[in-house]
């Protein structure tokens, strides 16, 4: 089933939970090319655009947590770059796999890592930024 956006997803940031909209997007790109492998290259594509797209997020995000001085700013600076470690990684496995054919892994475990790796993010460690992003414009882009 496709991830969906709720609106207690939101860190009151209209930047940020754009970006979270479109990052889930993006796994649910990933989970269907994962289920129909014979779409040659577009799980490649996608994987290649969630990675490209959560570094360009973890940057605005990052600059908007240095524009309003939040305090655990480089605490979630380390897990942004402790995701995109884990993120690659899980891409690589993918792709070997898929190009050795040996792709033993069951799309909907592959698929449960990337909505971990976003959704207990999102939930648990954006979410401490809430209370300091709600005291600034909604639209704030650092």
């Amino acid at each position: 089933m496709p991830l969906q956006w709720r609106e207690q997803m939101s860190v009151n940031n209209l930047i940020i939970d754009q970006d979270h909209r479109y990052l889930l997007c993006l796994i649910n790109t990933v989970e269907l090319s994962l289920r129909h492998p014979e779409s040659g290259d577009h799980l490649r594509i996608a994987l290649e655009q969630l990675s490209q797209y959560a570094r360009e997020h973890f940057d605005r995000e990052e600059r908007i947590q240095y524009a309003i001085k939040y305090s655990h700013y480089v605490e979630h600076k380390l897990a942004h770059q402790r995701l995109m470690e884990r993120l690659v990684v899980l891409t690589e496995r993918i792709l070997t796999e898929r190009d050795d054919g040996t792709l033993s892994s069951d799309p909907e475990e592959l698929t449960q890592l990337l909505r971990d790796w976003l959704l207990d993010h999102v939930l648990k460690e954006d979410m401490k930024m809430k209370p300091h992003l709600s005291l600034h414009p909604a639209n704030l882009l650092g």
